[in-house]
């Protein structure tokens, strides 16, 4: 039966994919995919392939990426330590595990990666442009970025870089080896919609882009040359440089209560229910009559529920996902009778 479901999910990936290849990793003893690892699919890979690492109680093994590849996971289910158990979402609750670390490559530009649990110290290293990373959860690993060309050992100039919908416990976003040297810069990144939980993003000189409908939950926030608004801030710090910031709301005065952003507002006021001692991505979710509600730019709410993209729990993909398959345990005939519901998702 979990055969099936694994080949059925794929057949529903694969519609939308036909214009090329669709190659499905699993590394569970017995189940007959196309690889049984990550290296082995992206080195066969064409540019425009999409890889499924299908859900697996054993990590795959990370790589390094020089062509265009769309890599999905199912998404990620008790994440400990943070409560992602979300019934419903999809019928085999078990995540797709990256062990060890990705690095996008020049060559790699337009390639996305979601729907994963990076376990401890597992890191996503961005060295080109047009990369997307979405919907995952990083456990004490971070996503580095970099103008640097590791191959040619030179600095570039690199635009676009979509960071959104992530849940970050520990570390966050970072650098390395940016540098402004001949004009070399790396513009236009773009961090939405995630949750970071005692992470951080610290980000130089040399980068730019927009930082918008996150929260950040006692970690801090470190930026030149970036647009910040809609964010909410719980404990923790923020530090401006050169940033323009507005429609942002702090829990203490990080923010200050210039352009349209709020100081000093509890989380008792902000959130539906924020306390316990349990984290969950739930408790971000904003109080209907609280002063989170239409407060951000353009009057959408503000934090990771708020704005055009709002986060998705579990980090489900958009991707066709079975939720729901029932089958009697027993048959007296020839043919066993079972019912799939499936969903589309954005």
């Amino acid at each position: 039966m979990k055969k099936s479901l694994f080949i059925l999910g794929v057949c529903c990936l694969f519609s939308l994919t036909s214009s090329a290849a669709l190659w499905r990793v699993n590394n569970i003893t017995g189940v007959n995919a196309n690889f049984g690892d990550l290296p082995a699919a992206v080195t066969a890979a064409n540019n425009g392939d999409t890889i499924y690492l299908e859900p697996s109680p054993v990590g795959y093994t990370g790589t390094t990426i020089s062509k265009q590849l769309t890599i999905i996971g199912n998404g990620y289910f008790s994440a400990t330590p943070f409560n992602t158990v979300n019934t419903g979402l999809q019928a085999n609750p078990t995540s797709s595990v990256i062990a060890s670390s990705i690095s996008f490559y020049p060559g790699s530009a337009g390639s996305t990666i979601m729907g994963f649990n990076f376990s401890t110290y597992a890191y996503v290293y961005i060295y080109t442009d047009n990369i997307s990373v979405k919907r995952n959860y990083f456990y004490y690993g971070y996503i580095s970025l970099s103008n640097y060309h590791p191959t040619t050992a030179a600095y570039q100039t690199l635009t676009s870089c979509d960071i959104r919908q992530n849940l970050f416990y520990g570390y966050g976003i970072t650098y390395n080896s940016v540098s402004t040297t001949g004009g070399a810069s790396f513009s236009g990144i773009s961090i939405q919609n995630n949750i970071f939980y005692s992470a951080s993003v610290g980000l130089v000189s040399g980068l730019s882009g927009f930082i918008q409908n996150n929260v950040f939950d006692a970690g801090s926030l470190n930026t030149y040359n970036f647009q910040i608004n809609n964010n909410v801030m719980i404990g923790g710090t923020f530090v401006a440089n050169n940033s323009v910031y507005f429609n942002n709301v702090g829990t203490s005065t990080q923010f200050g209560n210039a352009n349209s952003n709020q100081q000093n507002i509890s989380t008792t006021s902000l959130f539906t229910n924020y306390s316990g001692a349990t984290q969950t991505e739930t408790r971000y979710i904003l109080s209907p009559t609280g002063p989170g509600i239409g407060a951000g730019f353009n009057s959408v709410d503000v934090g990771a529920f708020g704005g055009p993209d709002p986060y998705k729990l579990s980090g489900i993909p958009p991707v066709p996902t079975i939720y729901s398959i029932t089958a009697p345990a027993t048959t007296t005939g020839t043919t066993l009778p079972v019912t799939i519901s499936t969903r589309s998702n954005n």
